[in-house]
């Protein structure tokens, strides 16, 4: 079988067309911090537990940077990083969403705060709510898009995102099937999954598998969360399992991007492909969105399933290396080099 890379850098190097790219509905303010004990840089949750539990009760933190965050944001920044023309409709009253990336946004009301403790290998996030957010209803949607909602819900690919943290967005997506749109690839990022989340999440997906192309981009913790919601308790990236889920959801595909390979679950079959071996740079977070917006403008642009994956896993492993959102040039020089 070839390889999914050698075929992805030929068409990085002829370069893309262009498609058309929707992101929504979240937004936060992410601030980037270091922890120290006094003495040192506390590296580790581990280490950071470690240090409370034998008393230690007074930690610095060091302000490593602030930016423009969310998950819709972040798959929306990568997108338009391709060449795709991007509308994102978020929450984004902030200065820090003035970023120059070729991103047209609407917004709809006060992004969330986020503090994002960095260690060597996972990350960990403090959020402060927003009650935009909290009150978001699809109405909101329509009011920010003026009258041109229609035009958004059928853009080429559309990524939803942050199903945990929106309350508003089951009720939103009911309304989304209810105007039957003639729509394109939706890709759900749906985030952190409680396990009534999960269930809620199926539930509300199997309406818009008339309208849409629906795919679920999920990290492993989030598909095993989905697996029970869907009556099976395997392995999150069984096959099995994984036909289960996208049965329950009514959707084309569902793919894990794990830590050593991304699987899917498609109408072609199983799809695996190895991620890229990378050192990982100051931070993941945000990986996954970026590795949404790749997979979900791919398939948009009438990819096969592999080297779309293989796509998202480009944009992830680009991000987590610490070289920021990879342009088409960047990722071709970065699968060359690391594939």
């Amino acid at each position: 079988m070839a390889d999914p890379y050698d075929e992805l850098v030929g068409r990085l190097a002829d370069g893309l067309d262009p498609v058309r790219v929707g992101a929504f509905p979240d937004g936060s303010v992410d601030d980037y911090y270091r922890l120290g004990d006094g003495e040192s840089t506390v590296p580790s949750r581990a280490a950071f537990a470690d240090a409370v539990a034998a008393g230690h009760d007074a930690f610095a933190l060091e302000h490593v940077r602030t930016d423009a965050g969310g998950q819709a944001v972040n798959a929306a920044r990568q997108a338009a990083a391709l060449g795709d023309d991007v509308l994102l409709a978020g929450h984004l009253d902030h200065p820090v969403f003035g970023f120059d990336s070729g991103v047209e946004t609407v917004s709809m009301g006060a992004p969330a705060r986020v503090q994002v403790l960095l260690f060597e290998a996972d990350d960990v996030m403090f959020v402060e709510e927003s009650a935009d957010i909290a009150r978001w209803r699809f109405d909101d949607l329509r009011a920010a898009l003026d009258g041109d909602v229609d035009a958004f819900l059928e853009r080429d690919a559309l990524c939803c995102t942050n199903w945990g943290s929106v309350p508003g967005l089951g009720t939103a997506l009911g309304a989304v099937a209810s105007r039957d749109p003639d729509g394109g690839v939706l890709c759900v990022d749906p985030g952190p999954l409680s396990a009534a989340a999960a269930d809620n999440l199926l539930d509300a997906l199997a309406p818009l598998g008339d309208a849409y192309d629906v795919v679920v981009s999920v990290n492993e913790d989030e598909a095993r969360r989905l697996a029970v919601a869907a009556e099976r308790r395997g392995e999150p990236t069984d096959p099995d399992t994984l036909a289960r889920v996208r049965t329950a959801a009514n959707a084309v595909g569902v793919v894990v991007h794990g830590v050593t390979d991304a699987v899917a679950a498609t109408p072609a079959g199983d799809v695996s492909v190895p991620t890229l071996d990378v050192r990982r740079g100051p931070t993941e977070t945000g990986a996954g969105d970026r590795f949404s917006a790749g997979l979900a403008r791919s398939l948009a642009a009438g990819w096969p399933w592999d080297l779309a994956v293989a796509m998202g896993n480009a944009c992830a492993a680009h991000y987590v290396a610490g070289a920021g959102t990879g342009g088409v040039d960047d990722l071709r020089t970065h699968v060359d080099t690391n594939r």
